[in-house]
């Protein structure tokens, strides 16, 4: 305690449940500030979506183009955000859309994490694993 103190630091205990208990020396404010920057950074790189924009024309290839992509962001462990547009005459078939959305989740394998919504001329569903 007293070479902590001369040292101007705090004396932690790392090992508690060791036989003697393990302390180290150090400054205990800034061993905490940078576990809260890791566990932030953490959570921001495990939940990153991807967006992959589809289209009620979208053509085979294209489309396999897509699945490809939103394949490749579910194996880095991200959610894929599918975003169709709706424009015109394309506003009646609304119905068309949504079956559109299902039809790329089947394809992908993965499983809603929400159903596909309707935000104005949009319908917006997220894709996990």
């Amino acid at each position: 305690m007293r070479l902590a103190e001369d040292a101007d630091l705090d004396l932690v205990e790392v090992g508690p449940h060791a036989t003697p208990p393990v302390a180290r020396i150090m400054d205990y404010s800034k061993y905490r500030y940078e576990q809260g920057k890791k566990q932030s950074k953490q959570k921001k790189s495990s939940g990153e979506i991807k967006e992959v924009r589809l289209s009620l024309g979208i053509g085979d290839h294209d489309w396999q183009v897509k699945i490809g992509r939103a394949q490749k962001f579910l194996d880095q462990g991200h959610k894929v955000k599918i975003t169709l547009r709706l424009s015109g005459r394309q506003m009646l078939f609304a119905g068309k859309a949504t079956e559109k959305i299902d039809e790329f989740r089947q394809q992908l394998g993965g499983s809603f994490e929400s159903a596909p919504q309707r935000l104005g001329p949009r319908y917006i569903a997220i894709i996990k694993r």
